[in-house]
C-alpha cells in the first residue's frame, strides 16, 4: 500500500504525535508499504527523505500566532490531488484535525481515497483553547464551538477513527455517533530500550550530578497545558525537607520562559534545572531516564503521553495526577499517583519517592516489564489490518458524502 500522512506541526518542531508516527511509519516500511509525510513547508526543515524510507512532502504554508509550528493553508485540497495521484495513495492517515488534515481529507474525497484518522490531541481542552484566544475564561466558552467549526466538517470526512486512549473513544461515539471509532494504542521501537542497545554519552546539557536517586525528572514539550509550573511550585514545597534533591526539566515550548522566572522567583536555580531541547534519541539512548527516582508530570490533558510511555519503558517509575488517562498507561505496582492541580499532594508523593528508595526500584523492575504493551510493531500490524478493511469499505461503493462549502 501506499499510505499518506498528514502533520500540522512537523520539524523543526517535535511532539510525541511525531515520534509515534515516524514509529509506525518505519515499521510500515519495514512491512513492504510506502510511506510519504505530507508536512508545512518550513526553512527549518530541508530535507526530502527521512528515516531512510519516509518520503516528504513540503506543503506550502504561512505562520499563525496560535501555536507553536502551527501554519496556515488552504483547506481546499485541489493542490494537493496531484501528489495523490502521483504517488497512487491508496489511504490517507491524518494525524490532527486541523488545516493540514481538512486539505486531505477533501483532497481525499474528490479522488476516492478513504481518510482514516488518529485522534492523538484533546485540542477541545480549554487549555489548548487558550492558545488561540489568550483567555481561559473564553476558551471555556468556545469549548463546545470547537466541535462545531473543526471537528464536525473534519470527521464528515473521514471514514473511520482511531483514538489511543478508551476515554477519548467514548467522547469521540459520543461526539460523532455515526463515526466508526477504534482503540489502537501508541507504538514505539522497544528495541530502543533493550539493555544490548549502544549506549550515548550524557548529553552535554545535563550534569551528571543532577543524576541519582535524589532526583526527578519531567521530558516533553514546555506548554502551559504540561503544568510544569505545577511540577516546579510542588518540588519547591517538596525541596524544604529535601534540600538535596534535583528536577530536571528537559523540553521548549511557549511556557519556556514563564517557566525560567518560576524557578528564580522559587529561588531554585541551582535545583531545577530546564535544559531546553535534547534530541529523543540521545535521551533514550544515554539512559537518563533509568538514572532518576522518577518520571514526573503533572499535566491533566493527555491522551496518551508518549513520555510517560518511553520513562515506562526505560524502567522509570512515573509520577503522574490520578486521572483516568494516566490510569491507562500504568498502575500503582509501576508508578504513584497524586490528587490533579494540587501542589501539595504532589510535594508529598516526591517526597515519598525520594526517601523510599527500595519501594521505587521494584516500582522500576515492574515499569520494565510493561514494554511489550507498546510494541510498535504490533501496533503497526493493527493500523494494516484498519487500511486494509477501509479499501475493502471502498471496493464496496462506500464513501463520504459530498459536503457543503463552509
Amino acid at each position: 500500500m501506499n499510505i499518506a500522512f498528514g502533520f500540522d506541526i512537523f520539524y523543526p518542531e517535535t511532539n510525541g504525535v511525531i515520534t509515534t508516527t515516524i514509529n509506525l511509519a518505519r515499521n510500515l516500511i519495514e512491512n513492504g508499504h510506502k510511506v510519504w509525510f505530507f508536512v508545512p513547508k518550513d526553512k527549518g526543515f530541508t530535507e526530502n527523505r527521512i528515516e531512510n524510507g519516509i518520503n516528504i512532502v513540503h506543503v506550502k504554508a504561512i505562520s499563525s500566532w496560535i501555536y507553536k509550528g502551527i501554519k496556515l493553508l488552504p483547506i481546499y485540497g485541489n493542490y494537493l490531488m496531484p501528489y495523490l495521484k502521483k504517488y497512487r495513495i491508496d489511504v490517507v492517515h491524518n494525524t490532527s484535525p486541523w488545516l493540514m488534515g481538512m486539505a486531505l481529507n477533501h483532497a481525499a474525497r474528490k479522488l476516492g481515497i478513504p481518510s482514516l484518522a488518529t485522534h492523538h490531541t484533546l485540542i477541545d481542552n480549554p487549555i489548548y483553547i487558550r492558545y488561540a484566544l489568550k483567555s481561559m475564561k473564553l476558551a471555556y466558552a468556545a469549548q463546545d464551538a470547537i466541535w462545531t467549526v473543526v471537528f464536525n466538517p473534519f470527521f464528515r470526512l473521514t471514514w473511520m477513527v482511531t483514538a489511543p486512549n478508551e476515554s477519548t473513544c467514548k467522547q469521540l461515539r459520543f461526539r460523532q455517533p455515526d463515526l466508526e471509532v477504534r482503540y489502537v494504542s501508541n507504538g514505539i521501537d522497544i528495541s530502543r530500550f533493550s539493555d544490548s542497545f549502544p549506549q550515548r554519552p550524557i548529553p552535554a546539557a545535563i550534569n551528571p550530578a543532577w543524576l541519582g536517586k535524589r532526583s526527578l525528572l519531567y521530558v516533553g514539550r514546555l506548554g502551559y497545558e504540561k503544568a510544569v509550573d505545577v511540577t516546579m511550585r510542588a518540588f519547591a514545597i517538596c525541596h524544604e525537607k529535601n534540600p538535596d534533591a534535583h528536577l530536571i526539566i528537559i523540553g521548549q515550548g511557549p511556557a519556556e520562559a514563564a517557566l525560567i522566572k518560576l524557578r528564580e522567583e522559587l529561588g531554585l536555580e541551582d535545583s531545577i534545572h530546564i535544559t531546553g531541547m535534547i534530541p529523543n534519541d540521545d535521551i533514550i539512548g544515554s539512559r537518563i531516564l533509568s538514572k532518576v527516582s522518577a518520571f514526573v508530570t503533572a499535566s491533566l490533558s493527555e491522551n496518551q503521553a508518549m513520555t510517560v510511555i518511553e520513562a515506562l519503558c526505560s524502567g522509570a517509575p512515573v509520577i503522574a495526577a490520578n486521572v483516568y488517562n494516566m490510569h491507562a498507561l500504568f498502575d500503582e505496582t509501576e508508578g504513584w499517583f497524586f490528587e490533579g492541580n494540587n501542589e501539595v499532594s504532589l510535594a508529598e508523593c516526591m517526597d515519598h519517592v525520594l526517601n523510599n528508595p527500595d519501594e521505587r526500584d521494584e516500582k522500576a523492575a515492574a515499569a520494565k516489564k510493561s514494554i511489550e504493551r507498546f510494541d510498535g510493531k504490533r501496533v503497526a500490524k493493527e493500523f494494516e489490518g484498519i487500511y486494509q478493511e477501509l479499501l475493502e469499505w471502498k471496493n464496496a461503493g462506500y464513501s463520504v458524502p459530498r459536503v457543503k462549502q463552509y
